[in-house]
């Protein structure tokens, strides 16, 4: 895939829709393509953002092709597919991980941000954090709905 054929591809994901194309081609070439065998473990729960492990260090992923398994305490909690992502969360904020995360059956290929880029990315173009943080406080409000 070409940095073209990214910013499509991010540009249809809910934390970078409606980013002009010119901030989601510079979001496309400050990241890479990485690809994982079936069962590696991209992410592990309480790993720090400043730490390495597999294929994440500092890193946020979106899938380009392949599933893979969000799990917490050993319990498959959710499945992700093309188009969906995972890592941003600690990418903003710097904290732990909160859940693993691990390649399907037939393994797995991701567009991959790394924390240095981000913030690279982000202090020449900011309005990058606006659809981030709609999302997030999407997320809260849905946590406090599910709560009550």
């Amino acid at each position: 895939m070409d940095s073209d054929d990214i910013s499509a591809v991010l540009g249809s994901v809910d934390i970078f829709r409606g980013l002009r194309p010119r901030v989601l081609k510079r979001l496309a070439q400050a990241g890479k393509v990485m690809e994982a065998p079936p069962g590696a473990e991209i992410i592990r729960a309480g790993e720090s953002v400043s730490g390495f492990h597999a294929h994440s260090p500092l890193h946020m992923h979106v899938i380009l092709a392949g599933d893979a398994t969000v799990r917490m305490n050993d319990q498959e909690i959710e499945r992700l597919v093309v188009d969906d992502y995972f890592g941003d969360l600690a990418l903003i904020d710097g904290q732990p991980r909160s859940a693993d995360v691990v390649a399907g059956p037939s393994g797995l290929t991701t567009w991959s941000l790394g924390k240095a880029e981000f913030d690279k990315v982000v202090k020449e173009h900011p309005e990058v954090l606006l659809p981030m943080i709609k999302v997030v406080v999407a997320r809260l409000r849905r946590a406090e709905a599910a709560e009550r």
